[in-house]
């Protein structure tokens, strides 16, 4: 049996898990310049590489590890910021602009990489990251603007807009702002959501 440096062994393997979590995450949101292979997340987080693989199937399971530390976060941030707003025209501002606060706070580029096969800004299920990915973006906020699809597709691009310049180093206040300004202008004949609501 291998040397545990802690109490019991389910909770050294949570630490080595841990360990190996937080070194992929270092090398995906570093400069792009190291690869996430078994060999850089060993030599990071300071185990053996043939060790890995007693904690994860595969290096990619480690991707879905990484996102499942911010993803739940992210959406319960966001359905935080929607309740209690009613009314359907607010609901699509407060999702926008709840998205570009989540995205200042943990980064987006970085992220939205993490799935570096799969189309952009969708994410490894969370609760298993083994499962396919799932479009967060686009599930929700269908929900919000239900029999519009087109303008569903126009607000996600603005969104993924402003994710792109907060990433360039824009700030969140202006480009909140502009986002607002856009899906607004995108919705100031919402007539559809008062059908909806």
């Amino acid at each position: 049996m291998p040397k545990i440096t802690a109490p019991t062994v389910k909770e050294h393997r949570e630490a080595v898990l841990n360990k190996l979590v937080d070194a992929a995450e270092a090398i995906l949101r570093g400069d792009g310049s190291t690869q996430l292979t078994a060999g850089a997340v060993t030599a990071q987080a300071g185990i053996a590489r043939n060790s890995i693989y007693r904690y994860v199937d595969s290096v990619d399971d480690l991707r879905g590890l990484v996102l499942k530390r911010y993803m739940p976060r992210w959406q319960a941030a966001v359905d935080a910021e929607l309740e209690g707003v009613e009314d359907p025209r607010e609901r699509v501002l407060a999702w926008v602009r709840a998205n570009l606060r989540q995205a200042s706070i943990n980064g987006h580029g970085w992220m939205m990489q993490v799935a570096q096969s799969q189309r952009p800004y969708r994410t490894i299920d969370v609760g298993d990251p083994q499962k396919e990915t799932q479009d967060f973006l686009t599930e929700r906020l269908a929900a919000l603007v239900p029999e519009m699809p087109i303008k569903a597709e126009l607000i996600r691009a603005v969104v993924e807009a402003g994710f792109r310049s907060l990433d360039a180093g824009a700030t969140f206040e202006d480009v909140s702002h502009w986002a607002e300004v856009a899906v607004g202008a995108l919705l100031d004949d919402h007539s559809d959501l008062a059908a909806s609501a």
